[in-house]
Parts: C-alpha cells; sequence; structure tokens
C-alpha cells in the first residue's frame, strides 16, 4: 500500500520516521510499498519552529523532545554531535529542534529507500481529496496534480491565530507573532500584544531584543503571565491526584464547573495551593504573580505547574466524560486558567519577561474586552471603560485549530467525509485516530493525528503530542495492509 503524509512538520516528520522503521524491520511485513509526504510551506519548520529568533525557546525541555518512542535520549545525542552539548532541563531555541527534524525527516527517507521503499516528497498543499470507486484515496495539489494512494495521514498542525477582533485588514495588525517584525525601532511607539500566555511571552521576548526603544503592553483577560517550570520537577504527593482520580471515576458525565471547583478545592485540601482556574478579569499585579511564580520555581517547592502536570491523563479522562455544551463550557470559561498554570514558561523567558516588566519595557492589562482600528492605530477597549492606544499589534493569542479556511478540508467537509468539531479540529477517534464523516462512521483509511484530531484541552505541547500520535502506526499498516 502507498501511504500519504499530509503536513510535513513535527508530527508528519515522527509518523514518516515510524514508517521508515516498521518498512526497515520488516514489521510491516512488506504492506507499506511506497510513501508520500506533502508540505505546503516547503519543510520550513512549520508554525512552531519556521522561526529565526534564538528568544523563541522551546517550551519543553531538551530531555523530553525526543521523537523516537523508548529512546528518550536521542535528540540530545544528536545535540551533541553537532557539538551543541547541554544539559537536559535546558530549553533550547525552537530553531535548533527545526533542524533534529530536518535531520530526521533526510535520515528516515534515506531508510526507507535503503529497504526498497520509495518516498516522494512534494512542497505543494493538497487542496483536493476524492475516494476512487475500490476506495483508494485521490489527492489534489494546488498545482492541479493529482496522487493516488491507499492511506491518508493528516498532520496539518497549527495556523496562525484567529484575527479575534476583525483586524486583519489593518496594516500595523501582525498576525504571526513568530513573523521578522520590519516596523521601525523608535522612541515614542507603543506595541500592544494580544494575549499573556507562551505565544505573547515568545514575542514580548524576541521583540525586546531586536527593538531596544518600543515600548510593549500585553492585552488579555487575566492580565497574568502563564506559571513558571523549575529547573527540576519537584516530587510530589500522590494525594491530590488519587483524589481528583477518584472523583473522575465515579461519575458518568463530568460538568466543567464541578470538575473545575473539585479540582481546586482538592488542591487547596491536599496541598495547601489555590488555583482558580476561572481567573480572568481580575485586574491582578502581573509582576508581583510572576515574581511569585520564579521563586517558586528557583525553590525546587511544588508549584500549581508540578501537580496539574501528574494530573494530565486525568484531565483528558474527565473531559471525554463531558458533554459538548460542558467542553464548550470549559474552554470558555477554565481553559485559560488550565493553560496558564499547566503551560508553563521555562524560568529563562520568565526572568526576561520580569526584567522587562521593572525597566517599565513591558507592562500587562487584563479585562481586555475589544481591540479596535482608529485614524491608522489601535485602540485596546478594557473592562470599566478603559483605554489604551497602540501604534501596532501582535497577536500572540495562540495557534488556531480551526480549519475551515483550509481548502483541503473544506472539500473533505462538502463531500460530507468529515465534520468539523466546533471546538476547533475535525471528528476522529481519541484512541485509532481514525477520521469520522459527518454521520458519524470511522474512515478505514483516513486518519488526523496530532491537534487536527484532538479537540480538547492540549495534555502537553511540543513533540511528545507527534511521538503519542505515531504509536498507533503498527495497527494503522496491520489494519490497511
Amino acid at each position: 500500500m502507498i501511504i500519504s503524509i499530509v503536513g510535513g512538520g513535527a508530527t508528519g516528520i515522527t509518523i514518516l520516521r515510524h514508517l521508515a522503521e516498521l518498512a526497515a524491520s520488516g514489521r510491516d511485513n512488506g504492506a507499506i510499498s511506497g510513501i508520500q509526504l506533502f508540505d505546503k510551506s516547503g519543510f520550513d519548520g512549520g508554525v512552531a519552529y519556521r522561526t529565526q529568533s534564538d528568544r523563541h525557546l522551546l517550551n519543553m525541555k531538551a530531555s523530553t523532545m525526543s521523537i523516537r518512542p523508548g529512546d528518550a535520549d536521542e535528540f540530545l545525542r544528536w545535540l551533541r554531535a553537532r557539538g551543541l552539548s547541554c544539559h537536559g532541563n535546558r530549553h533550547l531555541p525552537r530553531m535548533v529542534y527545526r533542524d533534529y527534524l530536518d535531520a530526521v525527516r533526510l535520515a528516515a527517507i534515506a531508510q526507507c529507500r535503503s529497504a526498497g521503499v520509495p518516498v516522494h516528497v512534494e512542497h505543494a498543499e493538497i487542496v483536493r481529496m476524492r475516494f476512487s470507486p475500490d476506495r483508494d484515496v485521490l489527492l489534489t495539489t494546488d498545482l492541479n496534480i493529482r496522487h493516488i494512494s491507499s492511506v491518508l495521514i493528516l498532520c496539518t498542525g497549527h495556523n496562525a491565530p484567529d484575527d479575534h477582533y476583525g483586524l486583519a485588514a489593518i496594516p500595523n495588525y501582525i498576525r504571526d507573532p513568530y513573523a521578522q517584525f520590519a516596523f521601525a525601532d523608535r522612541d515614542g511607539v507603543e506595541v500592544g500584544i494580544l494575549g499573556s500566555g507562551l505565544s505573547a511571552v515568545d514575542t514580548a521576548a524576541a521583540l525586546a531584543k531586536t527593538h531596544q526603544s518600543v515600548r510593549m503592553t500585553c492585552f488579555s483577560r487575566s492580565g497574568l503571565f502563564p506559571t513558571v517550570q523549575p529547573v527540576t520537577l519537584p516530587a510530589t504527593a500522590d494525594d491530590f491526584r488519587d483524589a481528583l482520580h477518584r472523583y473522575v471515576a465515579s461519575r458518568e458525565r463530568i460538568e466543567a464547573d464541578a470538575f473545575a471547583a473539585r479540582l481546586s478545592g482538592l488542591l487547596l485540601e491536599t496541598t495547601g495551593i489555590r488555583c482558580d482556574l476561572s481567573c480572568r478579569n481580575v485586574g491582578g499585579d502581573a509582576l508581583a504573580d510572576l515574581e511569585h511564580n520564579i521563586g517558586r520555581a528557583e525553590s525546587g517547592e511544588p508549584s500549581v505547574y508540578s501537580y496539574l502536570v501528574s494530573v494530565i491523563d486525568v484531565m483528558c479522562d474527565a473531559w471525554s466524560r463531558m458533554r459538548d455544551v460542558e467542553k464548550m463550557r470549559f474552554m470558555d470559561v477554565y481553559n485559560s486558567g488550565w493553560l496558564r498554570n499547566r503551560s508553563a514558561m521555562p524560568l529563562e523567558n520568565a526572568i526576561r519577561i520580569r526584567d522587562l516588566m521593572r525597566s517599565g519595557r513591558l507592562s500587562a492589562h487584563a479585562r481586555l474586552r475589544n481591540v479596535t482600528g482608529i485614524g491608522g492605530r489601535f485602540r485596546a477597549i478594557l473592562g470599566e471603560g478603559d483605554r489604551h492606544d497602540v501604534d501596532y499589534v501582535i497577536d500572540g493569542t495562540g495557534p488556531s485549530y480551526r480549519l475551515d479556511s483550509s481548502p483541503l478540508y473544506q472539500d473533505m467537509q462538502r463531500q460530507g467525509l468529515i465534520a468539523f468539531d466546533a471546538l476547533g479540529g475535525i471528528r476522529c477517534g481519541y484512541d485509532d485516530s481514525r477520521v469520522h464523516d459527518r454521520h458519524g462512521t470511522a474512515h478505514p483509511n483516513v486518519y488526523a493525528v496530532g491537534g487536527r484530531g484532538r479537540h480538547q484541552p492540549a495534555p502537553r505541547p511540543g513533540a511528545p503530542l507527534s511521538l503519542a500520535a505515531g504509536t498507533s502506526l503498527a495497527r494503522i499498516v496491520d489494519r490497511s495492509g
């Protein structure tokens, strides 16, 4: 069978690596006769890794970034082989990881070809998909070239942030927070950064290096930055995890409000730590909060982050027990708080943000309600009627998982081959990654891995999500061969 992979970022390369090792080892029993790999951006690392700024750091420690299952040290060995030896607890620039992915991709292609499996690699966007009468997959590129395959694996990654405030037509709105900023660096320039999460932190850190005269302001609902990762994750007792697991396991259905309240209550009861996932529009002191979180991370004491890390699987179980209306409620009210506390930033970035705030170059405002264009500038409208005008707006609200602007997914949706999920992504099986049609029937030979098929609060960012998706490949090959 011929397998087509659409998307050449971290997830697509992980899938390619697994297929190469299956074919080279003979564990596919000769089922794989060819692989086709398509990437619309030319294998440049995609949204996550195409950046050229050394201030854009991986949010995961280097010791966790191997994409080879069962070989956690592969990335560290690759670094050492290139004279880039580092401690496993470091957070490296994202562009270094792009080079690693390139090396893995090229090695996997060579491994396939050595095993007699041809690999076709094309810099193209897949814009249409059809089934042939015998259920083969027919793909058409943006150059109107058609390809046939037996299995389709969708690994299309992330999009730029959603334009929440309709600013795209305004010249000084910058939708890609990882772009190289071309505007002038001069005194008096005010830059607004939408959001105060990880993407906003990356934006502020990079902009501070290239534009040393501008002033920056982060606008968000909470006005608070993410918590901070400790250098080494401290040991934690299991009391909180066990209690939350019992709560979830004892219920057939989970309600968002009740779950968030129970999580906060159990955390306080078992650890003495307060955590309000609905914390937004509170007008907290961002600098004081950040300094507290840095101190906690440097002390090595357990924190909200270290306890939430321990319940990722419990969170996923709770999510699977929520009805769609409860999932929408969680995303609207609690997801920002979950991400702020669970997706903590590297200590190095936290110190940079703290120093920028202490110097007055960066500030943060809560209760963001709207952003409008006004006379060539922008006006951020905050709660209680407060306003703040800026010259440029950079969207740091995080990647979008919506697919309705993609020609391929639009085409598949028109045919009823997929169903868009209201929370982003498309409907598919959580355990087997098989894509579902509009009636909820799973396709036998179409899969979605990575964020596209995971319409839930991401359990963890970065390569491990790709790695987890790749572990089902042997079943895919067995089923389709």
